[in-house]
């Protein structure tokens, strides 16, 4: 009926109960210390609450996102015909040497070639009535909103052929306008550039072609 103060002690930290337990300490007549559930005159009552303990799960540390990668989506060509020749890639030193066209495409082409949507989204802004050089070094363009935050641009389009309109939505393959050479433009070509927001504004970042760009006559320098 009675146990010693070690035993006790074990049987409250093991003790699985959900309910309270009351426990009785008195003294023996040799001054032990003992406890029982069972009361005794004189016994000093002690009710005892079981403890849960909960586990805690620290999180994983989280890779860094690597910064001015190629996006995983592959662009097919924006354009009908060809195939064209890549008249100046990224870090191209004629006009990609900006933190907006850094890491842009020029593809020479014919005026009049039709350019298409290379990613679904929202046509955001658009520019249709430049003539020639202009005052916009973008000449005639379209502007994409994809589904996540990035835009793709299509530049040097030739006037009054853009044929989208701002809040359209647009899906891969659809007509956007013709190509031109309006704008900053050596000759004929559509100038492609995928664009991110940032802090310091929009600022273009890699991006591949789903097939190789071939090589045809240069239209962009005449020959």
């Amino acid at each position: 009926m009675f146990i010693r103060l070690l035993l006790c002690g074990a049987l409250v930290t093991a003790a699985p109960s959900t309910l309270a337990m009351t426990l009785y300490k008195s003294i023996d007549a040799n001054g032990v210390v003992i406890y029982s559930d069972w009361h005794t005159p004189g016994a000093q009552a002690f009710v005892i609450q079981q403890r849960s303990v909960e586990r805690v799960h620290r999180p994983l540390p989280q890779a860094p996102i690597p910064r001015d990668t190629p996006h995983a989506y592959r662009y097919p060509l924006p354009w009908r015909g060809g195939p064209f020749r890549l008249t100046q890639g990224p870090n191209g030193s004629f006009s990609h040497t900006d933190p907006r066209s850094r890491y842009a495409m020029d593809i020479a082409m014919p005026e009049g070639t039709p350019i298409i949507a290379a990613r679904g989204g929202v046509v955001v802004k658009t520019e249709n009535q430049q003539a020639g050089r202009g005052g916009d070094a973008s000449g005639n363009f379209v502007r994409v909103q994809h589904d996540d935050g990035t835009q793709g641009v299509y530049l040097h389009l030739r006037q009054g052929s853009v044929s989208v309109k701002v809040g359209q939505r647009v899906v891969v393959g659809s007509p956007l306008g013709l190509s031109g050479n309006t704008g900053n433009s050596s000759g004929p070509h559509l100038h492609f550039v995928v664009q991110r927001a940032t802090e310091a504004g929009l600022v273009s970042i890699p991006y591949e072609f789903n097939q190789p760009v071939g090589a045809l006559p240069n239209f962009a320098l005449g020959n």
